[in-house]
């Protein structure tokens, strides 16, 4: 019976009846946080608490996104947004992801300095502006909620950083994954419709520039501001393992299986990655049933890798090992052999006792665990026996005799009688001599 499960680390499940072990992620591109099940973006949403300004009444310095009253936006505090791409729907703070659907998410920039402000001096532009995105950890459980952080930068605003949230909930087990290629700038100067550098998008130079005319530099009013936007991918999360059993090197493969005590089997483990994404650090574990006993040096794997197999070391019965990295599509085969223990105590004579393998496959959002039933019959004439001889019985009364019985007890008597007559008159006979030879010997 196949089971799945959800979890969280490795070390929890090694305490359940099919011992799991922690896993790792999966996928590692892009830009959100996980959340525990059931958090919302109450958990984090913007900050940090600032002076806030409107639009009739504008900074009279360089800070970014601190309207309220934005007749586009809104309150720019909250300036990253969401929404599924290629929709008109309307940039949002929470997304459902949908397993295969892509989602566009919007950065939206302003520096709040009044128009008036800005001279040749460019005292009020803000300067060395930046965009920066979290990375995307990708991996979300059923249920999950993950976090999509963007925060502003400058070098001589008053807050020098903001920062803004947006959350994509799943439903079931996917990854997320950003599109490379897909940021741009958008506004109404000369950066208009330029590619933004991905990895500078993700925090490398401490996140990407962004500007009016020039990268870097923010003149102060609405007609400067302008946004960034990119695409995620979520893509779908699935995998399947299942266990069977032949009989040593039959090569037939089977759900359940019957034995005898001292018998080898051969096991075999098989996954796949049925899902869209790369499956990341794939775990496997076994549990051997009691009355089973693993055969050393014969574990095997074959995947891509190695398509004509190569050995591993025996832990797949301690701590479980990791069979690498699968693309969606892709599988591994685990085998190895089990001895069924010659133990009449556990496998008695004539009777059949069904014992189990446990084996598990494990990524970082879920674990599918799979038994193989094992019937063990010990037929009785397969049992040498050494047998003990019984101790008599006590009769309960004496036996009967007949005639014959009776003279041959009576000619034993007379035989016994005459024996001892004969040795009493011998004794007799010679106390009388020793007597005599007594009696010369003192003279």
């Amino acid at each position: 019976m196949r089971t799945n499960t959800n979890t969280k680390t490795w070390d929890m499940l090694r305490h359940t009846a099919h011992r799991i072990l922690p896993v790792v992620g999966l996928l590692s591109l892009g830009a959100a946080a996980i959340l525990p099940v059931g958090e919302t973006h109450a958990f984090e949403t913007w900050g940090p608490e600032r002076p806030t300004y409107t639009w009739q009444k504008p900074a009279d310095h360089a800070t970014l996104n601190s309207i309220t009253d934005d007749p586009v936006m809104g309150d720019e505090r909250n300036f990253v947004r969401i929404r599924k791409a290629g929709s008109n729907d309307k940039f949002d703070d929470n997304v459902i992801a949908e397993p295969g659907a892509e989602y566009e998410i919007q950065v939206f920039f302003h520096n709040n300095a009044a128009a008036n402000l800005n001279d040749a001096t460019g005292r009020t532009f803000a300067q060395g502006i930046r965009v920066r995105m979290d990375q995307i950890i990708g991996n979300l459980k059923q249920g999950e909620t993950a976090l999509i952080k963007g925060t502003i930068t400058a070098n001589n605003t008053t807050p020098k950083e903001v920062w803004d949230t947006a959350y994509i909930k799943a439903n079931k087990a996917v990854a997320l994954r950003y599109i490379r290629g897909s940021a741009r700038i958008h506004n109404g100067g000369k950066l208009n419709g330029q590619l933004i550098d991905d990895d500078a998008l993700f925090g490398k130079y401490g996140g990407t520039f962004v500007g009016y005319h020039q990268w870097g530099l923010l003149p102060g009013c609405n007609e400067y501001s302008g946004n960034i936007t990119f695409k995620i991918k979520v893509d779908n999360v699935g995998f399947d393992m299942n266990k069977s059993v032949s009989r040593d090197n039959a090569n037939e493969y089977h759900e359940s299986i019957d034995a005898v005590p001292g018998e080898t089997l051969d096991f075999k483990i098989h996954f796949k990655n049925t899902g869209t994404t790369v499956l990341k650090n794939v775990v496997a574990y076994d549990l051997l049933g009691k009355g089973m006993t693993f055969v050393p040096g014969t574990t095997r794997i074959f995947n891509d890798t190695h398509p004509n197999g190569t050995f591993e070391k025996d832990n797949l019965f301690t701590n479980g090992f990791n069979i690498g990295d699968y693309k969606g599509g892709t599988n591994a085969t685990i085998t190895y052999k089990v001895k069924i223990d010659d133990d009449e105590k556990m496998f008695p004579c004539g009777q059949t006792v069904t014992i189990e393998n446990n084996s598990s496959v494990a990524i970082y959002v879920a674990t599918i665990t799979d038994k193989v039933p094992v019937r063990v019959t010990r037929k009785c004439s397969d049992t040498p026996k050494n047998p003990t001889p019984k101790t008599p019985e006590t009769p309960k009364e004496l036996p009967r005799t007949g005639a014959s019985e009776v003279v041959l007890g009576m000619v034993i008597t007379a035989v016994l009688g005459i024996g001892i007559a004969y040795y009493l008159a011998s004794m007799k006979q010679l106390n009388k001599l020793e007597s005599v030879a007594k009696g010369k010997k003192d003279l």
